[in-house]
């Protein structure tokens, strides 16, 4: 119980970065290979507005969630419009993407430099007792603040305009461009949400990891494994994909040994995309033509 509890804060952190990714592949069915920098530039921006500004945990939450969505429209509109329009093939989009996380990366390094910084955490770093195990309050934080997250989401697709036409971009691009949905837009509101909700997960994973330059790369790495396990491309499938990978590392690491944490994680991977490449959580639907 100890482990599994371990692996659900974590877990949370995974279904963010799961969820950015299937965001912007549902809508504009391009893999961001960019999204786990936007992790590592919310941790920094969330940093410089605790250590510079001296604003609370709210303020650097939702200043770092606004300043990263921001830079995930430039890269909608800098790279993947201007390639759409040409006609480029797919993968030249993400290796554009791929070249825009190192810039990225490389401007972060010289601007914060090498050494880890720390975003202390805004709740007690003492662990309490529930139940028999040990639990920290900064765990509790990232379960409550992550679910909160995707609760949002999930009302903001389902309940306004503006999600509603990112749903229907995501079913069919074609068909919404003809009732008059501006695809491009959509596009838009899909990188900024995207990049929002991983800055907040940089925010929420910083007081445990530390800010590091790299720190995008491998978060952003196992958000894409979990949001391929529970199914590339839906929302529930990455919710799921993220606790499952969280729960399962945390088990491993517990039962067997953290050193082969990472093996059983690339492992699980392979395993779904043999047996499975759809998705452990993916649902077939039937559809009338």
């Amino acid at each position: 119980m100890q482990f599994f509890l371990n692996g659900l804060p974590i877990g949370a952190i995974y279904a963010l970065v799961a969820l950015s990714y299937s965001l912007i592949y549902a809508a504009s069915g391009v893999l961001n290979w960019s999204q786990g920098d936007m992790v590592m530039l919310g941790a920094y921006v969330g940093f410089a507005v605790f250590s510079v500004l001296k604003l609370g945990f709210t303020s650097a939450l939702f200043i770092s969630m606004a300043v990263v969505g921001l830079m995930g429209i430039i890269i909608q509109k800098v790279i993947l419009r201007p390639l759409r329009n040409r006609q480029a093939p797919p993968i030249n989009v993400v290796i554009a993407t791929l070249g825009a996380a190192i810039i990225f990366r490389n401007t972060a390094l010289t601007v914060w430099g090498p050494d880890p910084q720390v975003l202390p955490s805004p709740v007690s770093a003492r662990p309490f007792s529930l139940a028999g195990v040990s639990v920290t309050p900064q765990d509790v934080l990232v379960l409550l603040v992550g679910i909160s997250l995707m609760a949002v989401l999930h009302f903001f697709l389902k309940k306004t305009r503006e999600g509603k036409a990112l749903r229907a971009v995501a079913q069919d691009r074609y068909a919404a461009l003809l009732m008059g949905i501006d695809p491009e837009r959509s596009d838009g509101v899909a990188f900024a949400a995207s990049a929002g909700i991983g800055a907040a997960a940089g925010i929420l994973v910083a007081p445990i990891f530390f800010v590091t330059f790299n720190m995008g790369a491998s978060v952003g790495l196992k958000g894409f494994v979990a949001a391929v396990i529970g199914g590339l491309g839906t929302i529930p499938g990455a919710i799921a994909g993220g606790f499952f990978l969280g729960i399962v590392e945390s088990l491993a690491g517990g039962l067997i040994s953290s050193g082969y944490r990472d093996a059983i994680t690339f492992t699980l991977l392979i395993l779904v995309l043999w047996l499975k490449p759809s998705g452990l959580f993916l649902r077939k639907s039937r559809q009338k033509v």
